[in-house]
């Protein structure tokens, strides 16, 4: 007697979780969240070209962004452990709201220097570091 065993289909277990309703929710909006955040990485680069001459500085915007995931990254877990974890992201979400609108309108305002880039960008960093 000859049993038949069907092959592991590797393609249906990876996309498995999406079949979820609430992850694939929470993962689209992380996907988009994702890519803003490089839009504004990129485009708070783009702007300190465009007003300092300082290589330093421009490499900076890109240290200003990433270390706060770095320094913070156990104290956000320990964070996100012990409160809700929907408090803890939509905190931190609007922690770069706050960042990037007020990067936005000191820039309409023409009150833009390239400190006030790299704090606003280093607090934006502090919220996706959640």
């Amino acid at each position: 007697m000859m049993h038949h065993v069907e092959p592991h289909r590797s393609s249906s277990t990876t996309l498995a979780p999406l079949r979820n309703g609430v992850f694939r929710s929470i993962w689209t909006a992380t996907q988009i969240s994702s890519v803003g955040w490089l839009v504004q990485t990129v485009a708070i680069s783009w702007l300190m070209v465009t007003i300092s001459a300082s290589d330093q500085m421009v490499a900076l915007v890109q240290a200003s962004t990433t270390l706060p995931a770095f320094f913070l990254s156990i104290l956000a877990g320990a964070i996100a452990d012990n409160f809700s974890r929907r408090g803890v992201m939509l905190a931190g979400q609007c922690l770069i709201l706050l960042a990037s609108v007020t990067l936005t309108v000191s820039v309409g305002l023409g009150f833009v220097s390239p400190w006030l880039i790299l704090g606003l960008g280093f607090l934006a960093g502090c919220g996706f570091a959640e």
